[in-house]
């Protein structure tokens, strides 16, 4: 299984991108982790379209080919970060590699209560229309006073967070399973039906052709019967011809 992973922070020393190259490194058993870098990429803006350069189709080509995404973000203002919020509209307006594509999102915050209000406000980004991802429901991971959280190896130094991490990456990548399960049998039913609209258009055919036989076989036959009432009259003319010369 193969994901990639976006720290939504351009900082130096982003918190965030530790937590991506933790969750890379420890959980390389889950499945393959790539971190994918968001520095290069300009803000959003329409009337200087930058979707078909290098920057933005590298972060395409890797979402759309992952199977699932886990993105991190820290809390500016209640809310994600203006570098995070870019690349999604970037990502939203003239491709689409998030579409129905599995996300996990987590992330990291100087305070308390973590990055919950940024969590809402990515989940409600993801899920709009243009984006269109499968947000991971239930558990948040919400990693609160991070100046504390990692050791000089960049490892997360309390076991509880750990332990409650990896049960979060488990659930994701049951997550995953499950949808690439449900794609695949959508597939399959959409072959099905398929494979009926072809037969049942082959077999009205097969009627319309039989009604086209059908059809001609009765013009024949009126054919013929006229021919056979025009001999008849053909005959009743010679009797009454017959009978007047007598």
């Amino acid at each position: 299984m193969k994901f990639v992973a976006i720290a939504g922070s351009i900082a130096p020393d982003s918190y965030n991108r530790k937590l991506v190259e933790y969750i890379r490194r420890h959980y390389r058993d889950l499945a393959e982790i790539e971190v994918l870098p968001i520095n290069d990429v300009p803000m959003f803006n329409e009337d200087h379209n930058v979707t078909h350069t290098p920057v933005i189709q590298n972060l395409n080509q890797k979402i759309a080919a992952a199977d699932g995404v886990i993105l991190a973000t820290p809390e500016h203002d209640h809310t994600t970060t203006a570098a995070l919020k870019s690349v999604l509209e970037w990502l939203s307006y003239q491709v689409h590699p998030f579409n129905q594509k599995p996300v996990l999102i987590v992330g990291a915050s100087y305070f308390s209560q973590g990055t919950s209000r940024a969590q809402l406000d990515l989940r409600q980004i993801m899920e709009a229309p243009g984006v269109g991802a499968y947000v991971m429901p239930g558990d948040e991971f919400l990693l609160g006073n991070v100046r504390e959280a990692f050791d000089d190896q960049g490892n997360l130094k309390d076991q509880r967070t750990v332990d409650f991490l990896t049960s979060v990456m488990k659930k994701f990548v049951q997550w995953v399973s499950v949808l690439s399960a449900m794609d695949v049998l959508n597939l399959a039913a959409e072959q099905e039906q398929v494979a009926a609209d072809t037969t049942a258009s082959a077999s009205v055919t097969d009627e319309e052709a039989d009604t086209d036989a059908s059809a001609s076989i009765t013009t024949v036959d009126d054919a013929n019967e006229r021919a056979a009432e025009g001999s008849k009259d053909d005959q009743t003319a010679d009797t009454g011809a017959s009978a007047s010369i007598k």
